[in-house]
């Protein structure tokens, strides 16, 4: 339990960037190749035109689906559904009054359907908010969880297994500052709970208890000089956090961190940061504070794939004690979009491989008893978007750790089934 505040502080540690190639390049993967020809072979297709741009769009090709889509425009200017898929390029883009103008163009033909017109309804209202400098979105998940957890022979703890309901909300603010350097002040929050197995040590069988981890965050999202690299920018940010199995064990409290966000290329993200945990607000824990770093980076292959690479460790302190426990993660992660079928969903699939090492306190016993682990875990992650609004996600993870008491060797495996729904 004391090594997760170290992974959830910060951002995501994979980030995916945009590739970019020259009007006409191919290769990026089957899907892509197909859209593109049968683009080239029918250029007055206007469903042709809709495949690629949803294609390039998942690809991360934004420009070659701009570009696109200008071409075409040009051709057929009073085309109602081209425009509306023009603004949103823009608006993804950041290119908030090119996207205003392609919307209002739009509706002013007149050429859409009911749903149509609501969408460019609703896009506009995004549009106009963004402009005045204010982007935000809710993101509300529920779903199924379920835990299997194996126990090794000889131990006292029995074999165990639950399903229980799962809910998650996630939201943000920013508010751009207007300077040169597309400064950003962002408000950003998570909520979520389940029930999972708590064994707090290694000789009572673990109980199902309720499970609550919890984050929010101010943060300014800073540009710096940049000096032969396409984007260098610091975040600070002052969050609170906790977890809670009960209400005698939880880890709650206040801190501050930063991070150094670079892409050398457009392909390309690195980051490293660092950060402070006042933890004197938690019950039933000995630490009264932590420091934690992070690092790695992301590229994005030009076949819509990429991989990220990260690492995080933390080192807890007790007053009067000093140093009292420590843990670290490597984690390797690789995906990106998998398969589309048109009008039904788009189906993104990452699988994610982490190995760490945890020397933390037994809370049964009390400081100067601690527990040694090394741990391993895979992990295989799905999202079938089904609208730009709405996914189904099917993630799925098998973890083995191991403990300096062999008795307490455990190995568990967990399926997650959830429904998102994202409101902007």
């Amino acid at each position: 339990m004391h090594s997760s505040f170290s992974m959830i502080l910060g951002f995501a540690a994979a980030l995916l960037c945009t590739g970019i190639l020259p009007t006409g390049a191919q290769g990026l993967y089957p899907v892509y190749d197909d859209a593109f020809s049968a683009r080239i072979a029918n250029p007055t297709d206007n469903g042709a035109l809709a495949q690629f741009v949803t294609v390039a769009v998942n690809a991360g090709q934004y420009d070659q689906a701009i570009s696109s889509i200008e071409q075409y425009l040009i051709k057929y200017p009073r085309d109602a559904r081209a425009r509306l898929s023009a603004s949103r390029l823009y608006y993804h883009v950041g290119s908030y009054e090119l996207a205003r103008r392609q919307v209002q163009y739009g509706l002013e033909v007149g050429d859409l359907s009911a749903d149509e017109q609501q969408e460019a309804v609703r896009l506009l209202a995004r549009i106009e908010r963004a402009l005045l400098g204010v982007t935000w979105e809710i993101a509300l998940t529920g779903g199924m969880f379920s835990e299997s957890t194996d126990f090794e022979p000889g131990g006292a703890e029995d074999d165990r297994t639950l399903v229980s309901p799962y809910g998650r909300a996630d939201g943000f603010v920013r508010w751009d500052l207007g300077t040169p350097s597309a400064d950003a002040l962002v408000l950003s929050g998570s909520l979520a709970a389940t029930e999972r197995f708590f064994t707090k040590d290694l000789s009572v069988p673990g109980t199902e208890e309720t499970f609550i981890l919890g984050n929010t965050a101010i943060t300014l999202d800073k540009g710096l000089p940049n000096s032969g690299i396409d984007s260098l920018r610091l975040l600070l940010s002052a969050f609170a956090v906790t977890e809670r199995f009960d209400s005698d064990i939880n880890e709650t409290g206040v801190g501050l961190n930063g991070r150094v966000l670079v892409r050398p290329t457009v392909e390309t993200t690195l980051f490293a940061g660092a950060g402070y945990i006042d933890l004197s607000g938690s019950k039933g824990i000995f630490a009264d504070s932590r420091v934690f770093y992070e690092a790695g980076g992301s590229y994005r292959f030009r076949n819509g794939q990429a991989l990220g690479l990260r690492l995080v460790g933390s080192t807890d302190f007790a007053s009067g004690a000093g140093e009292i426990g420590s843990s670290y993660m490597g984690e390797v992660r690789y995906g990106g979009v998998v398969m589309e079928v048109p009008d039904l969903f788009v189906w993104s699939h990452q699988v994610a491989a982490s190995a760490g090492h945890g020397d933390t306190p037994d809370l049964s016993f009390g400081i100067g008893t601690n527990i040694e682990s090394d741990f391993w875990r895979i992990a295989s992650e799905s999202d079938f978007q089904l609208t730009e609004s709405q996914k189904v996600s099917v993630d799925l993870a098998y973890r083995e750790t191991d403990f300096e008491i062999a008795s307490g060797d455990r190995n568990s495996f967990e399926l997650l089934v959830s429904y998102t729904l994202t409101l902007n």
